[in-house]
C-alpha cells in the first residue's frame, strides 16, 4: 500500500488548537491558536485528531519511544513506549485508561461519534517484538477492547461516525453490528485487487477505493462497491503519473465525493483535488499558494475542508474551504515562533464548525515537534 501522508516527527510534542463557541463566517475560521498540551514523555509524536462537541476533542499517539540499533548506524526500530488518548474537556486533557493495553503500543486513529461514543485504533509490541492490532471503544469512563473481525489478525484501518462502525483489512471490509453484550463483525464485501492510496465508507452499498492497478503502476484506478458488486469507473487523472499518490478522500454521496492529493513530480509539487459526479473522476481547480494537499472532511452545512502545505506562508496551514460550488483558500495565522508546519489532520467540532489540525514545525531547518492547531 502507498503512503503520502507527511510522516510525524518523534520529538516534543506541542498541541495547537482553535475552536468557535459560535458559528463564524469561513473567512475566520483560520485563526489558529496553539493548545498546550499535558506532560508527554521525550521521543513521542501526536497522530490524530477528531472532535464531537467543544468539549469532546480527542487525541491520539505515543510517547517515550525507544530505537532499537540495527545492523547499519541509522537502520534501527522504533517501537513507541506508551500509547496515548487525551480528551479535551472543560480546557485540560483528561487521560482514560485503555484496558487490556500493554505500556508497550501506540495509537494511530481517533473517531469520535458522539461525546461519550468514541473508538481508537492502534498497534501493541509484544515481548518478542511482534505487532497486533488494537481496537478500543469508549463508553464514558474507560477504552474497553473491542474484538477484531475474525481472521482479521493483520493490520486494518479504522472508519466510525454516525453512519457506522467499519473495520478493513487489506483484503476485507466489516461493519460493526455488535453492542455492549455482543461482540460481532458482519462482513460486508471483499475488496478488488488494487495498490490502495485511499479509500472511503458512506454507507454498506457506497464503497469506494482510489490506487493504482499495482505498486509500480502509473494507471489510477478508482473502484466504487454499489452493495452487489465492485465497478471500475471513469478517472480522468490528467497527465499524473510517476510522484502523484491520493492522500484522502470524502463521500457525500453516491454522486458526489472528493478526493484530495499532491503531484510530487513536478517542481514545486502540485495540490491536486478530484471530483466525483456520478459520471467520472476529474481535477478540480485548486487555489494557488499551496504544494500539497493531505486531508480532505466534511464540515457542517454540507461543506468541505481541504488542509495541506502552503508554499507561500510555510508557518501558517494551509486551509480550503468549499461552499457553493467553489473552492477558496482561507486566510490562517503562523504558527508561533515555528518557520514551517506541515498540517497532516484536520477535525471540525459538529455544531459549532470550529477547527482543529496538527502537524509537525519546523525552527530554521529543524524539526521541533507535533503541534495542535485550533480556531478557536
Amino acid at each position: 500500500m502507498k503512503i503520502w501522508r507527511v510522516p510525524l516527527a518523534a520529538a516534543a510534542a506541542v498541541v495547537l488548537a482553535a475552536g468557535l463557541t459560535a458559528p463564524a463566517s469561513a473567512a475566520t475560521r483560520g485563526d489558529f491558536k496553539p493548545v498546550s498540551l499535558p506532560f508527554f514523555w521525550p521521543e513521542n509524536g501526536i497522530t490524530d485528531v477528531d472532535a464531537a462537541s467543544p468539549d469532546s476533542v480527542w487525541i491520539t499517539g505515543y510517547q517515550g519511544a525507544i530505537t532499537l540499533p540495527g545492523p547499519i548506524p541509522g537502520m534501527g526500530t522504533q517501537i513507541p513506549g506508551n500509547p496515548v488518548v487525551r480528551r479535551w474537556q472543560n480546557g485540560d486533557w483528561v487521560e482514560y485508561d485503555l484496558l487490556n493495553l500493554p505500556n508497550h503500543a501506540s495509537i494511530q486513529d481517533v473517531d469520535a461519534v458522539a461525546p461519550e461514543d468514541v473508538w481508537i485504533k492502534g498497534v501493541r509490541y509484544g515481548d518478542d517484538k511482534t505487532t497486533s492490532p488494537y481496537l478500543g471503544h469508549f463508553g464514558g469512563s474507560a477504552f474497553n477492547e473491542v474484538p477484531l473481525p475474525p481472521g482479521a489478525g493483520g493490520a486494518g484501518t479504522l472508519q466510525a461516525g454516525a453512519s457506522g462502525v467499519w473495520y478493513s483489512t487489506l483484503t476485507d471490509v466489516y461493519r460493526w453490528t455488535g453492542d455492549i453484550w455482543t461482540d460481532k463483525w458482519t462482513h460486508v464485501t471483499t475488496f478488488p485487487d488494487i495498490s490502495l492510496d485511499t479509500g472511503y465508507i458512506r454507507a454498506d452499498d457506497d464503497i469506494w477505493r482510489l490506487g493504482t492497478t499495482s505498486e509500480w503502476s502509473t494507471t489510477f484506478v478508482a473502484q466504487h462497491w454499489d452493495g452487489r458488486s465492485w465497478k471500475s469507473v471513469p478517472m480522468n487523472t490528467d497527465g499524473l503519473g510517476v510522484g502523484f499518490g491520493f492522500a484522502d478522500m470524502v463521500a457525500l454521496s453516491p454522486t458526489d465525493a472528493w478526493a484530495a492529493g499532491t503531484d510530487n513530480h513536478t517542481s514545486p509539487a502540485t495540490p491536486v483535488l478530484m471530483h466525483w459526479d456520478g459520471t467520472a473522476w476529474s481535477k478540480a481547480a485548486v487555489p494557488a499558494g499551496l504544494n500539497g494537499l493531505t486531508r480532505i472532511i466534511k464540515g457542517v452545512d454540507g461543506d468541505l475542508w481541504a488542509l495541506g502545505h502552503t508554499l507561500d506562508e510555510p508557518a501558517k496551514p494551509g486551509l480550503l474551504h468549499y461552499s457553493g460550488g467553489t473552492w477558496s483558500r482561507v486566510p490562517t495565522s503562523a504558527v508561533p515562533n515555528r518557520t514551517n508546519i506541515n498540517a497532516t489532520q484536520l477535525a471540525v467540532v459538529p455544531g459549532t464548525g470550529a477547527l482543529w489540525t496538527l502537524g509537525t514545525t519546523t525552527v530554521g531547518t529543524v524539526n521541533t515537534g507535533v503541534m495542535v492547531l485550533s480556531d478557536r
